[in-house]
């Protein structure tokens, strides 16, 4: 799976008490497709929706104290769509869509990495 580094971090706050709070961020971003409209117009209800995940990489330790699998860690989930304008140039590469969605949300691609075996949480 292609994961992104983007700046700034994406953040949350978190409130733990009416009088406290605490802030996550996540600097890393995944990108799923959920709606892909072919042959799209310019109409609204043509537009293409993307699952978007912004967190963090962790590692499960083996037994014998190695790095194991990768996990990403869901901070923030937020729904992306796109015009039909916006995604005619994704053809075969993904890393046009990661920085077209990166861009609109106002983040910047820092690299684009392939994580094999990632598991989610949250």
């Amino acid at each position: 799976m292609l994961v992104v580094s983007i700046n700034p971090p994406a953040k949350k706050t978190i409130q733990s008490t009416p009088f406290s709070s605490y802030e996550l961020t996540g600097d890393k971003m995944i990108v799923k497709c959920t709606r892909y409209v072919i042959g799209a117009s310019s109409n609204t209800n043509d537009d293409s929706r993307f699952d978007v995940r912004f967190g963090n990489i962790k590692y499960e330790k083996n037994p014998d104290g190695s790095q194991g699998s990768p996990i990403f860690e869901t901070i923030v989930n937020y729904s992306c769509s796109l015009t039909a304008q916006e995604v005619s140039t994704w053809g075969t590469d993904d890393n046009i869509i990661y920085n077209i969605i990166a861009q609109k949300l106002g983040f910047q691609v820092v690299s684009i990495d392939e994580v094999n075996g990632l598991h989610f949480t949250n």
